[in-house]
């Protein structure tokens, strides 16, 4: 297929390539029981598909692959993720597979929120680095990950190393955000993917926990950012450090950036508005707007229901410049 073809949708302009599986997400209203309730609502539900999101708000043009069934819902998935902007025009479809779908409870302080996957035999499963289209990889200036698709089967655990290592050969940057899923499979398993994948990767995202489970030791935060950084010489470590904002060590400094008070509505998602504010300061700007960029997006995403960051750059720019967002007249 022509490169000409794939860009029938706008991505010649591609900045960012995001590559994962994206579900569907099932939720009950409000805060209803799962097994109580008798409607749900259903939406798009991916990390990767999230970043994509959250960056188009941003005025970045993204593409986003997945592998689909070539079926009702894997176009449901697809028109979902584009009514964006997003470009989905270099989606893998498979003749085999099915959807994933997950279903979200949403708790409330002491109860927590409730998570049941179904994802098993879907066809992302079973992507591998030949069926993608590397012309059109190769537009991009990175190339998004998370650690979720290694953990999705022993197919996407040998093809995301060969991934990142082509798309470095092909002068892609690859942001990798750790993503740990204790319900996908062990610590052990996951530091011996990671350890295959992170050298070939630019940017490295983490969480504090994530951090000591990559290392398999507690250390303070800047003692770890130093540890990572020197084990896998990426570009940069990036680290979300909860309510404390995050932190980031490119090999000169640690930059810390903090957060705002915040007003919970929905958690989920959040960790994933961040790569995308921190991938959007580094393009425009460097590693330090990019902390700003990128808690700013995980502090409004807390204030939104769904789990995409569905955030107006406008309110993010007047978060950042210090400005009261209470009262919008």
């Amino acid at each position: 297929m022509s490169t000409d073809t794939l860009r029938h949708d706008g991505a010649g302009s591609l900045e960012v390539v995001a590559l994962g599986e994206t579900m569907i997400m099932f939720g009950p209203p409000g805060h209803e029981l799962l097994e109580h309730s008798e409607t749900f609502r259903a939406l798009i539900g991916g990390a990767e598909a999230n970043v994509a999101v959250g960056l188009e708000r941003l005025g970045i043009h993204v593409g986003w692959i997945g592998k689909l069934p070539r079926n009702a819902l894997g176009r449901w998935v697809v028109n979902g993720t584009r009514r964006y902007g997003v470009d989905t025009s270099a989606v893998v479809w498979s003749d085999e597979g099915r959807v994933g779908t997950f279903f979200v409870e949403f708790g409330a302080q002491p109860r927590p929120t409730k998570t049941i996957y179904d994802r098993a035999g879907s066809a992302a499963t079973t992507l591998t680095a030949d069926e993608l289209d590397w012309n059109y990889i190769a537009q991009a200036r990175w190339l998004h990950m998370t650690g979720i698709m290694p953990a999705l089967s022993p197919t996407c655990r040998a093809s995301t190393p060969e991934i990142v290592r082509r798309a470095r050969a092909r002068g892609v940057k690859v942001s990798f955000d750790l993503n740990y899923r204790s319900k996908l499979w062990p610590p052990q398993e996951a530091r011996t993917a990671w350890d295959e994948i992170l050298p070939h990767v630019a940017l490295i995202i983490t969480t504090e926990p994530d951090a000591a489970l990559l290392l398999d030791s507690a250390l303070d935060r800047e003692a770890a950012l130093r540890a990572i950084f020197d084990r896998y010489r990426p570009d940069a470590v990036a680290m979300t450090c909860g309510g404390q904002g995050s932190a980031a060590y490119d090999g000169k400094e640690v930059i810390q950036s903090p957060s705002w008070k915040l007003e919970l509505v929905n958690r989920l998602g959040a960790g994933d508005a961040f790569a995308a504010g921190l991938l959007y300061g580094l393009i425009k700007a460097d590693l330090r707007a990019g902390l700003a960029y990128g808690n700013a997006m995980s502090a409004l995403k807390f204030t939104v229901p769904q789990n995409l960051p569905l955030i107006d750059i406008e309110d993010v720019e007047h978060l950042l410049a210090g400005q009261d967002l209470r009262l919008v007249r």
